[in-house]
């Protein structure tokens, strides 16, 4: 194998990040030049949405362009060792492979209060037993999920950060968060750590300090520089914050309602709750500014690979999991009302050479990013992979789009050792550019939701009760049918009968 003619992969990913807050999708007040440079020289997908808007689902289902119940994760769930992921795929091709931050393929609070570690753990064996997973063969490549390096740091176990920080500023080490109103969420408040000491910068070094490594190694690299920003706690460096006027910052709608009949009891927690002018800009300061460091480090990253003469041969990829709902209908965070706030995500390909400043407004998901990384290294599928490979429609400008993307979510419980700590209920979703239905199963059929995107983009107007629109609701449910028996796991492959 020649590997001089292999792509190395930068993938750079945040979490829980909103698809507006970025420059480059239009916002005029969030500082993020770094990436917005991504996009002007790459491709900005406009229109991204995940497969599930929670973390492990999502991840699992990037990491392998498989939909969350093909790998049998419903919501919060470990990856089963069997499922081939896009690191292991890319060692059997010859390359090296290193994450460096949140992985989460595995269980954070599961790793601390059972297994006793502070530091994330990626070997399934740990996991096995309590999770059920089918023990397999072992195999050197699917060790750690593929990744020969891991320095993790997530929003639970985050024991790699700390000794870094002892050996840089230890004075820093035991040092709490400043909460910023008494009125406003417990987890709002101003981080102990200057950005050169922030969580999002250890990250970024320990990824930076793997690009720098594998500069004259001769085999191609895929680096995951993975945030734990801008998840919630809504936290910031101070100097980050400083960089904004909170008189500029706005609701990113008016719309605060909930637009739902009877909504399922896991969700009540989470709508209604409405906090002060003041503490909404707040939150919505501190997560632009959480923004604003991972940007820098972005630019760092950039630097590394021009330093290294490494950028001409390195396909960058910025993506989120899911999104957040950031004051949008009264929400906070992530409860299971399936708004595009949480499933839309800021996605961006910067690709050597290639389709400088493209804009694609069709529809893509999530699980289209493995196959299309493949198909722009050149690199065959492995079986079962489900998405869309748009690689030839890139190199071609070709039309981009799906007719419909599909997102669900699964009830906590009664899943063994899962409770319900979260506003998550059942949810699944079919939009079109124009139509988007959200069904509550465990609720009633009232529940349900039709909005119409292009006359209501604010997903205010609720139209599944109204009989106008009666026809329009029965091609949503069956188009939502197709879709969920499309995305039938097509492993094991049919073998031929006759």
């Amino acid at each position: 194998m020649n590997h001089k003619k292999l792509l190395n992969i930068l993938w750079i990913m945040t979490d829980q990040h909103h698809a507006a807050c970025l420059g480059c999708m239009g916002n005029d007040v969030i500082q993020t030049p770094n990436i917005d440079r991504l996009a002007a020289d790459g491709v900005l997908f406009e229109n991204a949405f995940c497969q599930s808007p929670v973390c492990m689902a999502s991840r699992g289902s990037l990491m392998t362009g498989r939909y969350p119940t093909s790998i049998k994760i419903r919501g919060m769930g470990i990856l089963p060792p069997s499922e081939t992921t896009l690191p292991e795929w890319l060692r059997r091709h010859g390359y090296n492979t290193g994450a460096f931050g949140k992985v989460h393929l595995t269980p954070e609070q599961y790793t601390r209060n059972q297994l006793k570690s502070d530091v994330p753990i990626l070997d399934w064996h740990c996991f096995a037993e309590d999770s059920a997973l089918f023990p397999i063969a072992e195999d050197p490549f699917k060790k750690d999920y593929g990744f020969e390096e891991h320095i993790g740091c997530d929003d639970t176990c985050q024991g790699n950060f700390i000794a870094w920080l002892r050996n840089t500023s230890q004075e820093l080490v035991d040092k709490k968060g400043l909460r910023y109103a008494d009125d406003g969420p417990a987890d709002l408040f101003v981080s102990p750590f200057p950005s050169a000491c922030h969580q999002s910068t250890f990250i970024a070094s320990k990824a930076e300090e793997y690009i720098r490594s594998k500069a004259l190694s001769g085999s191609p690299w895929l680096t995951f520089c993975s945030f734990i920003a801008p998840h919630h706690p809504f936290e910031a460096p101070e100097d980050q914050i400083e960089r904004y006027s909170k008189s500029r910052i706005t609701a990113l709608s008016k719309e605060l309602d909930v637009s739902i009949e009877n909504p399922p009891a896991a969700l009540t927690q989470a709508i209604g709750h409405k906090y002060s002018e003041d503490v909404q800009r707040r939150i919505i300061l501190h997560y632009y500014a959480s923004i604003s460091l991972i940007d820098d480090c972005v630019g760092r990253l950039i630097a590394a690979l021009d330093e290294t003469g490494q950028r001409d041969n390195t396909i960058i990829l910025f993506v989120s999991d899911h999104g957040e709902h950031l004051g949008n209908h009264g929400l906070l965070r992530k409860p299971s009302l399936h708004y595009d706030d949480i499933l839309r995500v800021p996605m961006i390909l910067n690709i050597p050479n290639r389709t400088c400043g493209l804009k694609v407004k069709g529809l893509v998901e999530l699980v289209d990013v493995y196959p299309t990384l493949l198909g722009l290294l050149g690199l065959p599928h492995n079986p079962g992979v489900q998405g869309i490979d748009w690689s030839n429609a890139l190199h071609e400008q070709d039309k981009i789009g799906r007719e419909d993307i599909y997102s669900d979510m699964f009830e906590m419980d009664p899943m063994t050792h899962a409770k319900s700590s979260g506003p998550y209920c059942a949810c699944r979703t079919i939009r079109t550019k124009k139509w988007k239905l959200n069904v509550y199963p465990t609720a009633l059929l009232e529940s349900s939701q039709l909005f119409d995107l292009e006359d209501d983009p604010a997903e205010s107007r609720n139209l599944f009760h109204n009989i106008e629109f009666r026809q329009i609701r029965e091609e949503m449910l069956w188009r939502l049918i197709k879709r969920m028996n499309d995305n039938t796991d097509p492993l094991p492959l049919r073998l031929r009968q006759v």
